[in-house]
This record gives C-alpha cells, sequence and structure tokens, in this order.
C-alpha cells in the first residue's frame, strides 16, 4: 500500500466479509504520507487474521511481495492471493471460488479477469493458447496473467530470487536489441540509464512489474496447471488498464516510465524456466 486512503477501506471490507474465511492477511505499508495506515489500524483492529507491517524505508512493490510472503510462513499447500492496496476483490464468494479451482483441477496457479470501477471488462482477459501452453512461449505472447493472481507456496519456492534482479549486462542486451530492431526512440531513452537505477536501495528487487518477474517462471513451470478463470474476481480502482501503461505510483518522476519498459522487456528476453512434472 502506498497513499491509498481513497480505497483501502472498501479492500479489507471485502476481505473481511469473504465467505471462505481460512485466511491470513498480510498488509504492508510502504511509505504512506496520507491517512493509509491509521485507516487500516483502525479497519483490522480486533481480527487476528490480519497483520499491518510498516515500513520504515521505501521498498516498493517487489521487494514487498516476498517480504509479506515470508512473513506469512506459509506451508506449501497454502495459495498466496495478491490484491493491490487501491483494488479490491468483486464480490464475497471469490476466495472460495479460488479455493474450488484448486482443489476440482488440482491446479499449480490461476490468473484471471477483471473489470475497472466502470464495469468494463479488461480486453485481454483470456487463456493462453494451447500453442503458447505447449511451446512455452509466454515471454514473446501477448500478457494475459493478469488478476487476480494466486498460486501455491510450493510454486513460488521453486522461483530463485534473482527474478527481481536486472544485471548490466541485460540492459547491455536490451539496448542492442532496440539497435537491431530500429527501435530508436526506447534506445534515447534507455542509452543511460543504469541496472542499479531499477532496483530499491538494496539492489536485490526491481522496483516495478513484480508480477511479470514472478508470473513468467510460474507460467513456464506451470504449463497446463495453470489455470485461467473467466469470472470476474478483481475490480481495479483506476482508470487506467493494468500493464498499457506507466506504474499509478510512480509519483513525478517521469523517467520512471522509461525504467519501467526497459525492465519490462528485459524480462520477456529472459530466459525461460523448464516445464517440471511436479511440484
Amino acid at each position: 500500500m502506498f497513499n491509498v486512503e481513497e480505497w483501502i477501506e472498501e479492500n479489507i471490507q471485502w476481505i473481511k466479509e469473504q465467505t471462505y474465511e481460512n485466511i491470513q492477511v498480510i498488509l504492508v505499508d510502504d511509505i504512506s504520507t496520507d491517512r493509509t495506515v491509521e485507516i487500516v489500524q483502525s479497519k483490522i483492529q480486533g481480527d487476528n487474521r490480519f497483520k499491518l507491517i510498516i515500513n520504515q524505508k521505501k521498498k516498493y512493490k517487489a521487494r514487498n511481495v516476498v517480504e509479506a510472503i515470508d512473513a506469512a510462513i506459509p506451508d506449501d499447500e497454502d495459495v498466496i492471493v495478491i490484491v493491490d492496496g487501491d483494488d479490491r476483490l468483486s464480490h464475497k464468494d471469490v476466495l472460495k471460488h479460488v479455493a474450488e479451482v484448486y482443489q476440482q483441477e488440482n491446479c499449480w496457479m490461476t490468473y484471471g479477469s477483471y473489470e475497472n470501477s466502470q464495469g468494463d471488462r479488461g480486453r485481454n482477459c483470456r487463456p493462453y493458447q494451447a500453442d503458447v501452453i505447449n511451446n512455452n512461449s509466454y515471454r514473446k505472447s501477448k500478457w494475459l496473467a493478469s488478476h487476480l493472481k494466486t498460486f501455491r507456496y510450493e510454486l513460488w519456492k521453486k522461483l530463485n530470487m534473482d527474478i527481481f534482479k536486472i544485471s548490466d549486462r541485460d540492459v547491455r542486451l536490451a539496448l542492442t536489441r532496440t539497435i537491431f530492431t530500429m527501435q530508436f526512440r526506447s534506445w534515447y531513452h534507455w542509452k543511460d540509464i543504469k541496472a542499479e537505477d531499477l532496483h530499491d536501495q538494496s539492489g536485490n528487487f526491481i522496483r516495478r512489474i513484480d508480477d511479470k518477474a514472478f508470473s513468467y517462471p510460474m507460467l513456464e513451470i506451470s504449463g497446463d496447471k495453470a489455470r485461467f478463470i473467466d469470472e470476474i474476481l478483481y475490480i481495479f480502482h483506476t482508470e487506467r488498464a493494468p500493464y498499457n501503461g506507466p506504474d499509478k505510483n510512480y509519483g513525478e518522476n517521469k523517467s520512471e516510465k522509461w525504467h519501467t519498459r526497459l525492465i519490462r522487456h528485459v524480462l520477456a528476453h529472459k530466459k525461460p524456466y523448464k516445464r517440471v512434472e511436479k511440484l
């Protein structure tokens, strides 16, 4: 969460009202300067399913996701559900529906369908085609692994946390590709970016596009064990459709837009993970 006072109360209320109640909720505040923390503390008081972590330094989304999962101390069969602070679940049976899909399909992860706050369905809410799955070519295909994103903790454990890092070599290769493909505008905006500019203070976590960083390898590992859920389970509270522009929390630093595009490009060209038969 970062400065989400307008939406966080509704976000938490929809989680609290879920008919599937066997949940643990980790909320992470990333140095909000508005009333976010105050609202959260009031809203979760007396409900021991909720735990609030208040960062003392800026960590950005990727690191917050990793550390929130660690803080949950999950079992292998537990299912992790990602909900942004300024969005919400779509109805009271969302988690019940997800649990039923895992039980009936024996899947390892799910992705799905969302609406914006005006009730418009996301235009890319559809499953990956069989040829993409069979050829393990997710990184070369249109991005479809949207919210609601869920996955088994056991699948998460298969990932090397280097997925959240970009090297100087990665940046150099990206620049070379822009020249060969005549993407000179990208080259111009990327030529002065260093790998360290794309990470948090620790240098171990990219600051944005965390969902692609972990979803690509999860899809590659899972193959047909990844399930698309057609039912709308998630509501975006922003006019901007996800994945089609700069991150909504970038603030005033316009160069972040080009940082995001560079990260997205590098992730799409990383070596795919190999599929496994069992976790």
